[in-house]
């Protein structure tokens, strides 16, 4: 062919498939089907589940999130049934044989009225408080005042770390006050000068005052070093191991991402860690 005729057809061939494609119609980008899983938690962990999944959806805008929260007897009973496959707790039983994987640390503080001018216990004086043995402040270096023991209700994993850790197989006072929740004890003993109870110390604001136990704060630095006494592990808890979109989540919590988050609320998986300096 002459070197012009060719250069002709190509443009004209060029100018054929550039108005075929005018005339179609672009695809549409796939997206993925949106995915509801379910993941309760305790009472105890309830704040870090929601700041999880919170950010896990930022990253994963088709997964939906079913969250829902009671105590560690509650959700065993709602793992059991089928209605979660998951929960996470500050709680696991010695002899339990449910799937669990460890995600970080938590620490069982110890808090009193904002009012309380005792600063410190030993593991002892605590053990004698919940005893029902330790009545008055006085007894402890404090103001003359009636010590108003708060303690957890039956079922609760942060009361069933509480007992492992502080009193053995001794009996807490028949004379506790009973909260239902970590939130309500935090108000409960906010509201009772005298009072004293237990909550993770993911719960801790200034409404209440922290003790000191064995001259140790329950700070996210102590936890993570090992130093302060009440820790417990946190777990998330399962009949089976994940599978699919749930190994993914779980993977993302043990990894960098996802440990960043709990740092704010529970030491971390990884010794040292960067915690940051903001929620």
């Amino acid at each position: 062919m002459h070197p012009s005729k060719r250069t002709l057809a190509i443009v004209a061939l060029t100018t054929t498939l550039m108005s075929c494609s005018a005339q179609m119609t672009p695809a549409s980008t796939p997206t993925a089907p949106t995915m509801a899983l379910r993941l309760y938690a305790t009472t105890a962990t309830l704040p870090l589940v929601t700041d999880l999944t919170t950010a896990y959806s930022e990253t994963h805008p088709n997964i939906l999130f079913d969250i829902r929260s009671g105590s560690y007897q509650t959700m065993l009973d709602h793992l059991l049934i089928g209605e979660t496959p998951f929960f996470l707790s500050n709680h696991l039983p010695a002899d339990s044989t449910l799937w669990a994987a460890p995600l970080g640390q938590d620490g069982i503080a110890i808090i009193g009225h904002s009012s309380l001018d005792v600063q410190e216990l030993t593991l002892e004086q605590l053990r004698a408080i919940y005893q029902g043995h330790i009545t008055n402040w006085d007894s402890v270096g404090g103001a003359s005042q009636e010590i108003i023991v708060m303690s957890r209700e039956d079922g609760s994993g942060t009361r069933a770390e509480f007992e492992r850790l502080v009193m053995g197989q001794r009996s807490t006072t028949a004379n506790a006050r009973l909260a239902t929740s970590s939130i309500s004890m935090i108000e409960s003993v906010a509201a009772l000068p005298g009072s004293i109870g237990y909550v993770s110390m993911s719960y801790l604001d200034d409404r209440v005052h922290a003790l000191t136990i064995e001259d140790v704060a329950p700070t996210l630095a102590n936890v993570s070093t090992n130093r302060y006494p009440l820790r417990a592990t946190l777990y998330i808890v399962g009949l089976t191991a994940p599978e699919n979109a749930y190994l993914d989540l779980i993977g993302w919590m043990q990894a960098p991402k996802g440990q960043a988050i709990l740092s704010r609320y529970y030491a971390p998986l990884d010794i040292p860690f960067v915690i940051p300096t903001a929620p």
